[in-house]
């Protein structure tokens, strides 16, 4: 008799969900081919995750935590930070287009997801309390110096290709990462 272990055939339909919500979206993912990349039923998907779009949402959520645990923030090395979490970013394309679905998608409808909440709201806090020990500068409150870092690390992925085609050098991960670190650390420079 085989023995039936949940939290690994969780993992598989999460690791499945994200292929294929990554590349068709929501309206476009189909809850068999999740299941066949997981290798069970379509029942079991419904029986862990109750919809396709709560499982929409629990895949995004399971990404923005591993995200958090494989790149935290260091306020004092914001420049440092932003470069990780490009790294991130460029070493995961999926993430990034699993992203922009659920933001076209989901979010005008949707809760927001507990766990991309409670990570920024952190993420603010911790650089707030070095705003205020006087490590970080606070020409920008802790939430708009947040976003704008995590805007920063993200641009390269965000932007369309013909953009990036017009940019010199854009293709080059060394060049790209080495402008993610300088612009946050212009940002955060002192004078």
């Amino acid at each position: 008799m085989r023995e039936r272990d949940p939290e690994s055939r969780k993992r598989l339909l999460l690791d499945a969900a994200l292929a294929e919500f990554a590349a068709r979206g929501l309206a476009g993912a189909r809850v068999d081919a999740i299941a066949a990349g997981a290798r069970c039923s379509t029942g079991l998907v419904y029986a862990h995750f109750g919809s396709k779009e709560a499982l929409f949402d629990a895949v995004v959520d399971d990404v923005v935590g591993r995200t958090i645990d494989q790149v935290p923030v260091v306020p004092e090395d914001l420049p440092g930070y932003a470069a990780r979490l490009y790294d991130a970013t460029a070493a995961a394309p999926d993430i990034e287009r699993l992203l922009a679905w659920h933001q076209l998608e989901r979010e005008p409808a949707a809760q927001p997801l507990p766990t991309m909440t409670q990570a920024t709201r952190q993420t603010i806090d911790v650089v707030a309390a070095a705003q205020q020990a006087g490590t970080v500068p606070a020409r920008l409150t802790a939430p708009e110096l947040v976003l704008a870092v995590q805007t920063i690390a993200r641009m390269w992925s965000t932007q369309p290709i013909s953009v990036l085609t017009a940019v010199a050098g854009a293709e080059d991960h060394a060049a790209r990462r080495h402008a993610v670190r300088s612009a946050v650390a212009a940002l955060v420079s002192v004078a």
